[in-house]
């Protein structure tokens, strides 16, 4: 707030209002960095409760739906905080513009922009006690989340035992196939090998070869998707985020969306290569025509006792 009584504002704008200016200006400036310090810290909550989703119990799932709303809330209130703080900024470089440019002659929009200006700054103060107030409960809930998964020491790559297991299957081509296979307890994703190799030459050694990068990429054990509701919001997240490169506000929105759509595969979401194809599968889903989805094939490798309880009475 630049002035508090309006009565004493022509003195304000006549005597203090260049050196009140420019020390509005800087504490603006240094609520700007903090407003893109509190969106990259939002960034990295969202990271890290997504990469430990797995440890959410199936009595949690509401909690976790809740607090990921709240969560997409707070990435839209912080938006519009920072466009909010970037309209006074502008505002106050308006008006030492007008003030520089003849005072007399622009005393009147000086003193309307002044007006705004103080509204708007009080405005600004409010949402963002506001958002500090609603950001709490999502900031706890992430961290008694990051302690649960380090308690249960929670691994989420395949063992070596099962890597051996599948040299077969890995040969460096392009694979259009989804293979879910309960035999053994693994989901083959489909795979471009030129995005493969951009992978791994971008990885900055992160992985070994191509091989490494499917290995830990593109097969991944069913474990990581027993909670099928959390399963539907991490990968439908995951989709927009990694894949096209969209918004934290619409990968949030798509898997809250998705979240508790029962008859759709989380599976099915990690092999879609783009929205695209997500999309495609919906439609053919919702019109109950999949093999008319012809993305990519989708197998489903029954173990044996499955197979034989499943011909029992046919």
């Amino acid at each position: 707030m630049l002035f508090y009584d309006f009565t004493t504002l022509d003195d304000f704008i006549k005597n203090n209002l260049i050196v009140n200016i420019k020390e509005e200006k800087d504490k603006l400036e240094n609520t700007i960095n903090l407003i893109n310090d509190k969106k990259n810290n939002l960034r990295n909550v969202t990271t890290n409760m997504i990469a430990v989703t797995n440890t959410v119990d199936k009595n949690e799932v509401n909690d976790f739906r809740d607090t990921v709303s709240t969560l997409k809330s707070s990435f839209e209130d912080i938006e519009k905080i920072e466009i909010l703080a970037n309209t006074l900024l502008s505002s106050l470089n308006n008006i030492l513009d007008l003030y520089n440019n003849n005072l007399e002659l622009n005393y009147n929009e000086i003193k309307a922009e002044l007006i705004e200006y103080n509204k708007k700054s009080d405005e600004l103060s409010n949402d963002i006690f506001a958002f500090e107030k609603n950001i709490s409960s999502v900031l706890d809930y992430a961290i008694e989340l990051s302690v649960t998964s380090s308690n249960n020491n929670l691994n989420n790559h395949i063992s070596k035992d099962e890597l051996n297991a599948l040299n077969e299957f890995n040969l460096l081509k392009d694979n259009n196939t989804l293979i879910i296979s309960e035999k053994r307890q693994l989901a083959y994703l489909p795979y471009i090998c030129s995005e493969v190799e951009k992978i791994y030459k971008n990885s900055n050694g992160k992985y070994s070869s191509t091989q490494d990068v499917i290995d830990k990429l593109y097969i991944l054990p069913l474990s990581k998707f027993k909670n099928s509701s959390i399963s539907r919001f991490r990968e439908s997240f995951n989709l927009i985020r990694n894949k096209e490169n969209g918004s934290i506000i619409r990968a949030l929105d798509l898997g809250l969306e998705l979240m508790f759509k029962y008859n759709l595969n989380p599976i099915v979401i990690a092999a879609c290569r783009n929205l695209d194809e997500l999309d495609i599968y919906l439609d053919c889903l919702e019109s109950k025509e999949l093999f008319d989805f012809n993305c990519f094939e989708i197998k489903f490798e029954v173990s044996p006792q499955i197979s034989k309880n499943k011909n029992v009475g046919i």
